[in-house]
């Protein structure tokens, strides 16, 4: 009795066994499920990460293609509008260059008589002095024989001369450009005029502007330069100024209205204004310092008579 006794108490219960066994399973099966769910889920995450970069770096590239395809038309339209223009520009200034040179070639219309002893015999010449008591005859003279300078139009000779002398400014570092040349006499009606009404009067305008018949600049042989925005008055100050007193000669032209001389050229000083007269009478000139055309073949300057 007392063996079976101790045999039941030396073997142990399986129930209690299966238990811990059975915990143990649920415990080595949930863990690997948790894994994969959890790899699962960061897998997923990634790859929602990973197509949303993916589409944000193909939204970027596309906008930037949109943004170099917008900038590369609107640099090309700057490209083609500033070509129309040019061309444009070129056309205008050829077609106004045509007709100025059709209305200098043209007989004027009605010529204007010249008043009584100022006629100037020999408007075509060079070297022909054109003041206030020397006019043209007719007034309404024109040269047949004009040529650009950039647009702005001198006699054949004095333009080639003129553009070797700028060239050679230029070359100098002092390049200077035009800002007036040939007017015919009709130009220098709507001139005058305009320098009377700033002026207030016909006889303030006379020191400043010449009346139509009466001015050098329809010769054909003179122009006004400037340098960039600087004309008129404040050449005097400038470098391109100091190059040409020692060059221009030179090439043929001298500074016909000088300072100190007015009451031989009839006119304030203006160093601006440049006139063509031939290499040797313009070397000829300086050599002799004289230095107006007035003191120079001995004619009569001064006002209007």
């Amino acid at each position: 009795m007392r063996k079976s006794v101790e045999r039941r108490r030396a073997t142990p219960p399986s129930a209690p066994r299966q238990h811990f066994w059975r915990r143990r399973i649920v415990l080595i099966i949930s863990i690997p499920v948790l894994l994969a769910l959890a790899a699962g889920a960061n897998y997923y995450l990634y790859a929602n990460e990973a197509a949303a970069t993916k589409e944000r770096e193909t939204t970027h590239k596309h906008r930037i293609a949109q943004i170099d395809a917008e900038t590369k038309q609107a640099i090309q339209k700057k490209i083609d509008d500033a070509r129309k223009a040019e061309e444009e520009a070129k056309k205008k200034a050829a077609e106004e260059e045509a007709k100025r040179k059709a209305e200098a070639a043209a007989k004027p219309t009605g010529t204007v008589a010249a008043p009584a002893n100022c006629g100037t015999a020999n408007p075509g010449s060079v070297t022909v002095v054109i003041n206030k008591k020397h006019c043209f005859s007719p007034l309404s003279w024109a040269p047949s024989d004009l040529a650009s300078v950039n647009g702005y139009l001198l006699r054949a000779e004095a333009a080639g001369q003129m553009t070797a002398m700028m060239n050679a400014a230029l070359a100098a570092g002092l390049g200077f450009e035009l800002s007036s040349a040939y007017r015919s006499y009709s130009d220098q009606a709507t001139v005058y005029s305009h320098w009377v009404r700033v002026n207030g009067s016909q006889a303030a305008a006379d020191t400043v502007s010449a009346r139509p018949g009466y001015s050098e600049h329809q010769t054909g042989l003179a122009a006004d330069l400037k340098v960039g925005g600087c004309a008129l008055e404040c050449f005097a100050g400038s470098a391109q100024y100091t190059w040409l007193t020692q060059h221009a000669a030179e090439y043929g032209f001298i500074q016909r209205y000088p300072v100190g001389l007015t009451s031989i050229t009839g006119y304030s000083p203006e160093a601006w204004h440049w006139r063509y007269v031939g290499v040797a009478t313009a070397t000829d000139m300086k050599n002799k310092g004289i230095q107006t055309l007035e003191q120079y073949f001995g004619i009569s300057g001064g006002d209007y008579n």
